[in-house]
């Protein structure tokens, strides 16, 4: 309710700004139809400016604390590289430094929670994609079960999207049998609507070949079979290619931030004994460089495994 609120406010205030920019903003509807949030293109634009005027004014607070307590730095103007003419406004230095902390305070906090809601419908179309592409063998293989059994293409569809196993592989055939059941279109229209509108390629490909298969009174059952077989080779070499990569990755981490920072570590320990070299920097690589390159690593190897 304080969701649906928020975006009705900030839609009456701001929606005429964006309505008759329609054609600027295409990239951001078809993202936004891919996120299947359900949301136009000109109240998530009023939702991001709202947001945005909110963080500039906690920016402009953060700006005027900052001054508050630690003040402006004393700089210190040299006369033989001014000029006299900017010499003369030597005196309003303090001024012009509370001036643009507080501008650039406002510009960071707003305009870029601005970009950042105005670009997160693509960065969250990616996860989107990557989930639909892990999940897609399986829900063709049970499709192809359930067609197999003699259950029509309609139900095979509402079958699936009622099974939250399957992610948003599901949520995709949802929006297939609304367009059938709910809109009244009939199942080749539903299939071009999603093939339009989703991030994922695979599915993509999947839809149109399903289209043109119904469209032509060919046997869904047996394409549908010759897809899972498809999906699960696919699958195959993507698992080799991923375990080919990983070791890659082992090598390089082995090489790069074990035997080289055990071998700095010496090094600098002999050099520090005899004299020649500071322990500040065996702090460094021990306390920093090894547990931060150890968590990039960490964080690489699980943005790059596969879920399933």
């Amino acid at each position: 309710m304080t969701v649906s609120f928020i975006y009705i406010f900030a839609f009456r205030l701001f929606g005429s700004l964006f309505k008759t920019r329609r054609e600027k903003y295409f990239n951001l509807r078809q993202d936004l139809l891919k996120t299947r949030w359900n949301i136009s293109y000109d109240m998530y634009l009023s939702v991001a400016l709202l947001c945005s005027i909110f963080m500039s004014i906690i920016g402009l607070v953060v700006a005027i604390i900052i001054i508050w307590f630690v003040g402006t730095p004393d700089i210190v103007m040299d006369q033989s590289i001014i000029t006299d003419a900017v010499q003369r406004f030597n005196q309003y230095k303090n001024i012009a430094i509370k001036i643009i902390v507080v501008i650039a305070s406002v510009v960071i906090f707003g305009g870029g929670t601005f970009f950042t809601i105005r670009y997160y419908p693509a960065l969250f179309n990616s996860t989107r994609k990557r989930n639909i592409d892990q999940m897609l063998p399986y829900a063709v293989h049970y499709m192809s079960a359930m067609s197999g059994a003699g259950v029509v293409p309609v139900d095979v569809f509402l079958s699936l999207a009622k099974n939250p196993i399957y992610g948003e592989a599901a949520v995709e055939a949802s929006y297939i049998v609304r367009d059938i059941k709910l809109m009244g279109y009939d199942l080749v229209h539903g299939l071009k609507t999603v093939a339009a509108t989703t991030p994922s390629y695979k599915l993509q490909e999947f839809l149109q070949g399903a289209i043109t298969i119904v469209s032509s009174g060919g046997d869904l059952e047996s394409f549908l079979k010759l897809k899972a077989n498809q999906f699960v080779v696919e699958n195959m070499r993507e698992q080799r290619e991923f375990l080919e990569t990983l070791g890659l990755i082992a090598e390089t981490y082995v090489t790069a931030f074990i035997a080289g920072p055990l071998f700095l570590i010496v090094m600098v320990s002999v050099m520090s004994i005899m004299g020649g070299s500071d322990m500040i920097i065996l702090y460094l690589l021990i306390y920093m460089v090894i547990p931060v390159s150890s968590v990039m690593f960490v964080i690489l190897v699980s943005s790059l495994t596969p879920e399933v």
